[in-house]
Parts: structure tokens; C-alpha cells; sequence
């Protein structure tokens, strides 16, 4: 028949077997739901990266062609420029008929300061109606050139479809417009297409323009810039019908895109628990590229709910479970700290002072003799031996000794330095191993200090007395290079202390009647 005690064990190792069997069914019930739900992200993931990638493809071609044929249509001018306007707007037509994202075609001549007067005369007569030379000034609109000062102007002399806008733009200066005039420089220095900021269209869409000179071979300065307004809405048609919750952007990295689609704003939920993808591709533009990304939030429907709640409970029981073997390994290596610290506290310190035992200290002044060795520094011992302390246990007994030695150790942690050290050596001797000293006056700081703590104790264990000690000290390394000359010094001027208070009369430790 089974013990109480034996019973108990019993208990406990069945309660541990279950335990562990539940934790195994547990963890390999959310090993299986975790991959069932790593292949659902994986092949969202997937699809998200394929998708991306061809709509990446698509813009790509879309920028490229747009690119294409404003070369053309810059070499067109460089070429043959606006003598012949109806051949530039055949070409013009047809590539608008052709390609539903660009919506209009500009051409501007630049014209020094002093021919403007000449140049609107002739733009004039060439198109039959009074053009002229404005600029576009912030604040004020539109104003002739006159009442401005600037070495050259680019102003348009060619717009197809014309007055699509509804507002005659022949004869506008486009340098005069801040963020073209950037886009020019940027075109004269690459003598590539440059992208401009988004510009809003006379129907609320937005679209962007592109910039190139039209440049003879050995020209610095074009003769004209050609220009296409293209619709950025028009780049995206019919690809978001294809995928639900995706946001796009295009620009130039570091700006304002020039392109963006935003989904509808997913659930904190999503948020919170659910991957959010993303993917990047270079767009090919002029000299500097474009950067393309995209973003997806990951949505409950892309998952099963059914499968949701299964690992929500299971992860919950997997957690309770890890949870209850988690406290109990805890408490079983907390005892086996407790059991190792209480191992190491025997073997290196003495257990009525607290301080370290000989063994300790020696092999801790072996470590600090090499450093000391290695980076020049200077350390010291001292030698103390509590003065006339047989009389306290001869008179009081063993337990009031005991009070007086873990006393004067506490004096001695109070004296001295973190970083320093100190060892109940014998019975009623102590050495202190002082670090980083740089002369005598720093252990006579030290013995002071002992001095004026010992003087302070006037009742230990209810009985009056007074605590006085001999000290003797030894530097290294003037006085010894090991541990056995130094202690050997330290030892010999403590003994040399005791005798002069000895031959002075003086009483040290005596308890008082």
C-alpha cells in the first residue's frame, strides 16, 4: 500500500506525463494551422509580387512609348522646327489617336529679349490672330514680357489639340512657370526627357508633362523645347478592376509622385495581425529613373475565419499549457541557482563575516596582480588584526566574539570601495586588497576611515567596549612583486604597530566593567 508522500509522487509524475502528451498535441496542432496559414500569406504574397510585376511591366511600356514619341517629336522640331505646323500636327494626331494617355502636344521657340516685337509680329501673321509673348507671374497671372526683364523666352508656338483647355496658351512663356522651368534645366543637362510635378487639368484629372530639347548636333542652347501632357490616370486602365486593395505610387524618389492610387483603408484588425506587402520597380524615364511600389494590407478575407478562430484557440491552450511548464522550470532553476549560490558562498566566503574566504582572495589577487601587470597600475594590502580580542571571548563567550568579528567586517565594507576587497584571513586577521592607488596617502585615507568607524561602536551584543585594530600595509610594487612578499611585508608592520602600542601601555579591545 501505497505512502502519502509516495502517492504524491505518484500524482505528479502522471500530471507531468499528461502534461507534456497535451503540450505536444497542442504544438503540433499550431504547427499544422501555423503552416496552413504561412501558405495562405505565401501565396498572397505571390500573387501580390506577379501582379505588381506586370502592372510594373504595363507602366513601364506605357512611359517608354511616351518617351519614344516625344523624341520623335523633338526631332521633328530640331529638324524641320514650326515651318511646316500642319506636318508636326499630322504626326501629333495620330499618336494621340493612338494612345489614349497623352492628351495634348506643346512646342515652345525660344525668343531672345530683343526680337520679341518681331517674333509676335510673324506668329501673328502666321496663325492669323493677335499673339502675344506673356508670362505667368505668381500673385499677378498672366502679363506681357514687357514689364519683365530676362536674356531669353521659351513662348509656346505650337498646341494640338488646340484650346483643348478652353484658354489660348500660344505665346506663353513656359520658363516663366516655376516648376517647368526646373524640369527644363534638368532636360538641357541630361538632354533627355525629364518628368514635371503633377498638374491639374481644366477637368479636375491630374496629368504630367514631359520636357525634352530639341537639339542640333553642336547645339548648347536648344531652339525649342518639345513637350507631352500625358494623363496619369489614363496609365492605369482597367489594372485596379484586376486587384482589390492595392496602393501604388510613381515619382522620383524623394518628390511628390506623380502617380498614386490609394485602397480603401484597411481595419486595425488587418493592421495588427496581418502581413502588409510591398514591391518596388525601376520605371526607365529620361536619365533619372522612377520608382514605382505598390503596397497590399493583407484582409481576414483573404483567410478563412473558420481557420482563424481554430488557431486563436489553440494558440490560447498552447499558451496556458507553455505557460504552466514554463513556472514550473522556473521554480526548478531557481532552486538550482539558489543550490549553486549557496555551493559558491561556502567555497569562496566565510560564512560569519560575509567577506571572502583565503582561498577566494588569493586567486582573486592573482587576477588583479595581472592586470595590474599589464596596465601599470598600482595596488596595496592591508594587514589588520583586531587588537586583544581573546579577552572579549574569554569574558563574553564565543557568541559576543562572533558579534565583534561581523562588526568589524561591516566597518571594513564601509571603509573601503566597491571595487575593492576584503578577506576574514584567521580567525581575528583581515587583508584588504586596495585597487588603483597612487600613494601612501591613499591607504592612509583608508585606515582613517577605519579608525574613525571603529571608534564610533561603543556597545556590541549590549556590552560596552571599544574595537581598535593593527594595521600594517604593503604597495605593489615597491614592496613585492607576489602575493607572498607583499602579505609577508604587510604582516611584519602590522606586527611592528601591535608591538609599539604594546610598549606605549595602551589597551586596545578591552572590554569595559
Amino acid at each position: 500500500m501505497k505512502t502519502g508522500l509516495q502517492h504524491s509522487q505518484s500524482k505528479w509524475r502522471l500530471n507531468v506525463s499528461y502534461g507534456l502528451l497535451m503540450a505536444f498535441c497542442v504544438i503540433l496542432s499550431i504547427m499544422m494551422l501555423s503552416w496552413s496559414l504561412w501558405r495562405s500569406h505565401d501565396q498572397a504574397h505571390s500573387e501580390f509580387t506577379r501582379w505588381s510585376h506586370q502592372v510594373a511591366q504595363q507602366i513601364k511600356v506605357s512611359m517608354s512609348v511616351n518617351e519614344t514619341i516625344l523624341d520623335g517629336f523633338a526631332a521633328f522640331l530640331a529638324d524641320v522646327g514650326m515651318q511646316d505646323p500642319n506636318r508636326a500636327r499630322f504626326y501629333v494626331r495620330s499618336m494621340l489617336e493612338r494612345y489614349p494617355q497623352l492628351y495634348m502636344f506643346q512646342a515652345a521657340q525660344r525668343v531672345p529679349s530683343e526680337e520679341v516685337s518681331d517674333f509676335e509680329v510673324g506668329l501673328s501673321q502666321q496663325l492669323g490672330e493677335s499673339i502675344q509673348v506673356r508670362q505667368f507671374l505668381f500673385g499677378k497671372g498672366l502679363v506681357p514680357v514687357s514689364t519683365v526683364t530676362a536674356v531669353d523666352y521659351y513662348p509656346v508656338v505650337f498646341v494640338e489639340p488646340t484650346f483643348l483647355d478652353g484658354l489660348n496658351i500660344l505665346g506663353l512663356d513656359i520658363s516663366s512657370i516655376q516648376f517647368i522651368e526646373g524640369a527644363m534645366k534638368e532636360a538641357l543637362r541630361t538632354q533627355l526627357a525629364v518628368v514635371s510635378p503633377v498638374i491639374e487639368l481644366s477637368d479636375g484629372s491630374e496629368a504630367f508633362v514631359l520636357i525634352k530639347p530639341s537639339l542640333l548636333p553642336g547645339q548648347d542652347i536648344p531652339d525649342q523645347y518639345a513637350l507631352a501632357v500625358v494623363k496619369t490616370q489614363a496609365l492605369l486602365a482597367d489594372i485596379f478592376d484586376m486587384k482589390v486593395g492595392v496602393s501604388l505610387s510613381l515619382g522620383y524618389r524623394n518628390k511628390a509622385p506623380i502617380l498614386t492610387h490609394q485602397a480603401e483603408a484597411a481595419s486595425e484588425l488587418d493592421r495588427w495581425f496581418l502581413s502588409r506587402f510591398e514591391y518596388e520597380e525601376a520605371i526607365p524615364v529620361g536619365a533619372a529613373p522612377m520608382v514605382l511600389s505598390f503596397q497590399r494590407q493583407m484582409r481576414l478575407e483573404d483567410l478563412s475565419l473558420g481557420l482563424v478562430l481554430i488557431i486563436l484557440v489553440f494558440t490560447i491552450v498552447g499558451l496556458w499549457v507553455i505557460r504552466t511548464f514554463m513556472v514550473l522550470h522556473l521554480k526548478g532553476e531557481e532552486d538550482k541557482q539558489r543550490n549553486a549560490l549557496r555551493l559558491y558562498q561556502q567555497a569562496n566566503f566565510d560564512r560569519l563575516t560575509g567577506l571572502a574566504n583565503r582561498h577566494f582572495f588569493e586567486d582573486y589577487f592573482a587576477r588583479a596582480l595581472v592586470r595590474c601587470e599589464r596596465h601599470g597600475e598600482r595596488i596595496a594590502l592591508l594587514y589588520l588584526d583586531l587588537n586583544d580580542f581573546k579577552p572579549i571571548n574569554d569574558e563574553y563567550g564565543h557568541q559576543v566574539g562572533d558579534a565583534v568579528l561581523a562588526t568589524f567586517s561591516a566597518i571594513i565594507l564601509q571603509a573601503t570601495r566597491a571595487d575593492d576587497i576584503a578577506c576574514r584571513f584567521g580567525g581575528d586577521e583581515f587583508v584588504i586588497l586596495l585597487h588603483n592607488i597612487h600613494s601612501e596617502a591613499d591607504v592612509e585615507r583608508v585606515v582613517k576611515r577605519l579608525t574613525d568607524l571603529m571608534a564610533e561602536i561603543k556597545f556590541i551584543e549590549g556590552k560596552s567596549m571599544t574595537l581598535s585594530a593593527s594595521v600594517g600595509h604593503s604597495l605593489y610594487p615597491e614592496d613585492g612583486v607576489d602575493f607572498d612578499g607583499l602579505i609577508k611585508t604587510a604582516d611584519d608592520r602590522m606586527y611592528q604597530m601591535k608591538r609599539k602600542s604594546k610598549a606605549k601601555g595602551r589597551l586596545i579591545l578591552m572590554p569595559r566593567r
